[in-house]
């Protein structure tokens, strides 16, 4: 019934500078034939609206494991999450699931696009979950086609899209609920190098515009699109550093040596 369907919400409400994500002490491990892995080791961070925050940092680090807890799709052993004032360690898993359906975007390195469904259908499903009605999920959808400029292959399948147009369609299918936070995992992981530029550039632009991202990379020449780069080391932060007008970079932490 159409009275049971509704816009989604705006959420530029959240002004920038205010943060929006604290980690206290925050610990995970993991255990595996009999060997405990210790993934995140007493880690502290706090990430503020409007930011945009590259993760660096050697395979097995805990980059991924920090994705995930930030996205909720994983929980902390010990310490404190919490998210736009939400003790997430407190919440139960439907109160989480609701968190992230409210104010979280995902963006895979894999595209993570259905096959059988078209760049539009593709993009317009996560509406379909927010009950939003027909004609607004019809003006959502137009408005990031053309944000991401993919507009002239919204009939498309993905298997006729190149892999930086997959990877737009990605990234228009997690905004157009227009989360407060967008979550990129390794974003350019599986593009060439132009298009992977284009993609950085995009990110750039929606960061400018007002989006905060969190993303994880292999690519240290992607960070100067971002505003604050960390870099991890066994679990924990060793560096942290501020971005001045996304070229220089200035030192604020220790050195990972």
């Amino acid at each position: 019934m159409v009275g049971r369907q509704k816009s989604v919400e705006n959420n530029t409400h959240i002004p920038k500078g205010i943060i929006m994500i604290t980690l206290n002490n925050i610990s995970r491990s993991f255990i595996g034939d009999e060997v405990e892995t210790v993934a995140i080791d007493d880690m502290s961070l706090t990430i503020k609206k409007g930011e945009f925050l590259s993760i660096l940092g050697p395979s097995g680090c805990g980059k991924s494991t920090l994705l995930n807890v930030l996205g909720m799709l994983d929980h902390i052993d010990q310490g404190q999450f919490t998210f736009l004032k939400t003790n997430v360690g407190q919440s139960t898993e439907s109160q989480r699931a609701q968190l992230r359906k409210q104010h979280i975007g995902f963006i895979f390195q894999s595209f993570n696009l259905i096959d059988e469904l078209t760049v539009e259908q593709n993009i317009e499903l996560p509406l379909y979950y927010h009950k939003v009605a027909k004609a607004e999920r019809k003006r959502l959808v137009d408005e990031v086609l053309h944000r991401v400029d993919i507009a002239h292959r919204r009939n498309h399948l993905p298997a006729k899209l190149s892999g930086g147009q997959q990877q737009r369609v990605a990234i228009a299918r997690a905004i157009v609920t227009q989360p407060d936070l967008i979550l990129a995992d390794e974003p350019t992981g599986n593009l060439d190098s132009k298009n992977s530029i284009q993609i950085m550039e995009l990110l750039q632009q929606l960061n400018q515009e007002g989006s905060t991202i969190v993303m994880v990379t292999h690519a240290p020449e992607h960070v100067n699109y971002g505003t604050r780069v960390i870099e991890l080391l066994d679990g924990n932060i060793c560096k942290d550093n501020q971005i001045s007008s996304q070229i220089e970079l200035t030192t604020a932490e220790v050195s990972c040596a």
